[in-house]
């Protein structure tokens, strides 16, 4: 029983995260969320399987996808969990460009991993967080620490003698109660636990909020470069970078043997391809 009270709080907090905007400053329709969790995946997968990336059609970018915006890609694997998270703030850079480096990143440079293998893919589901910028939270004192923190809603940064490390909105899923998240904060960059409680003077909090969106499945496959057919047992198509007929990114219908795959269409893990 806990544990499906515990995947029915994980699943509210998700969908509470989804439905989050900046304030009315900034939001991302569906649309364009979907396009940048295919864009991730697409990435993650061509970049695996024989180092590029997607080249994108600037006709198809929306403005709030080419807003400079600051962005963490998260790689989770089937029974497994974590397998690299890496992020920027303060970019300078646009976030559909945020979200192809950071997916490289994510895969390849996260230093608690070895890097993500292509044979992994099939095991690999992705999530895209979308941030404001930092902004110092002051406090005269521990306990006023804890009482403006806000579960849920709060990314947060500690920066210590020590180094800093961060962590997003949605791990408050996993720490909810608020001194055992702001301790496993200082661990994660090398301080001690109760380095904001017994040092807080000489500390730096700051905090962000975030948009997070990401698959629902595991190892959805991406066509290369030349294409593919649909073998005998069919292909059930989810999605593309790039529009597909009739203006269609989100997929969503099957597809009969030798139909002919574009380049970047992305189809559920049990289909049968060929590949060209």
């Amino acid at each position: 029983m806990k544990t499906n009270l515990k995947i029915i709080f994980v699943a509210a907090i998700m969908l509470f995260l989804n439905t989050l905007s900046f304030a009315g400053e900034y939001s991302l329709s569906d649309r364009e969320k979907e396009f940048l969790v295919n864009l991730s995946r697409q990435t993650l997968y061509w970049y695996l399987k024989d180092g590029t990336i997607p080249s994108i059609d600037q006709n198809i970018l929306t403005e709030s996808t080419k807003s400079n915006k600051s962005c963490f890609v998260t790689l989770e694997k089937k029974n497994i969990g974590l397998r690299g998270c890496m992020g920027v703030f303060g970019s300078r850079e646009p976030l559909y460009k945020n979200v192809i480096d950071r997916t490289v990143a994510a895969a390849t440079k996260d230093p608690r991993f070895s890097p993500v293998t292509y044979d992994e893919l099939k095991d690999i589901k992705l999530e895209v967080s979308v941030l404001t910028e930092p902004t110092n939270l002051s406090f005269d004192s521990p306990e006023d620490l804890l009482n403006k923190l806000q579960p849920l809603k709060d990314g947060v940064i500690i920066t210590t003698k020590y180094g800093s490390s961060t962590y997003l909105p949605q791990v408050w899923a996993q720490l909810p109660d608020k001194k055992e998240f702001l301790s496993n904060l200082c661990v994660k960059h090398g301080a001690p636990a109760n380095y904001w409680q017994t040092n807080w003077k000489d500390i730096t909090v700051q905090t962000y909020n975030a948009i997070v969106f990401g698959e629902e499945v595991y190892g959805r496959i991406v066509i290369g470069k030349k294409g593919a057919i649909v073998g005998e047992k069919g292909a059930y198509l989810l999605g593309a970078v790039k529009p597909l007929k009739e203006g269609l990114y989100f997929g969503g219908y099957k597809a009969n043997k030798g139909t002919k795959l574009m380049p970047g269409a992305i189809v559920s893990a049990d289909s049968d391809i060929i590949e060209q």
